[in-house]
């Protein structure tokens, strides 16, 4: 039986994430990747140019996947009191939770083409509908002292750090009487966005 194309790139995409978490993406060759889908090496080049383009492509999956996710979470939500933002970011937090390989590379702009056309479209993405959520947030009051696009860039980096040691297990080593949901965290933080706008 012949393997479709599309079939193949997506058995290979599914192949790379698990010969990432099996030996890191330091080692992941695409060689070992064409093992485990069962095709020589040669055939991931009908699809990929090098391993950095795989790695890319798989980005690019996991920036789509967090952009249908974080639309789904706002849904439906008001944007008073910032909940729509935190919403988004539980969803960001869930994504590097459930997909951790994938979310791995989506951050690691050495193992890309990080110019990659697809790539930086889908990012410049992700980033323009944060910042309709917290300006529509703003709209409401919340948050409105601070300037959007640096709100912004101040709940990314807060909540790509909550993902990440949520992620590394590390939220559970420091013993605290808090209450270390990710889900709460991202209340309080926004909260105290708030509070020091």
């Amino acid at each position: 039986m012949i393997m479709r194309q599309a079939d193949l790139r997506q058995r290979l995409l599914r192949a790379a994430e698990q010969e990432i978490a099996a030996c890191g993406p330091a080692k992941a060759s695409l060689r070992a990747i064409a093992r485990r889908v069962g095709v020589s090496h040669q055939a991931t080049a009908h699809h990929f140019d090098d391993r950095a383009g795989l790695f890319t492509a798989l980005a690019v999956e996991g920036f789509e996947l967090l952009l249908d996710r974080t639309r789904t979470a706002v849904a439906g939500i008001p944007a008073d009191g910032g909940r729509q933002v935190t919403a988004a970011g539980v969803a960001y937090v869930e994504l590097a939770d459930r997909q951790p390989t994938m979310f791995d590379v989506m951050f690691r702009p050495e193992l890309l083409h990080a110019q990659d056309p697809a790539l930086c479209a889908v990012r410049l993405a992700h980033r323009a509908l944060l910042l309709d959520l917290v300006r529509a947030a703003q709209a409401t009051g919340w948050a409105r002292s601070v300037p959007s696009e640096e709100l912004v860039t101040i709940g990314w980096a807060t909540v790509h750090g909550l993902a990440v040691l949520q992620r590394d297990a590390q939220l559970t080593v420091v013993p605290t009487d808090v209450d270390l949901d990710p889900a709460k965290l991202l209340v309080v933080i926004g909260q105290a966005l708030d509070a020091l706008a």
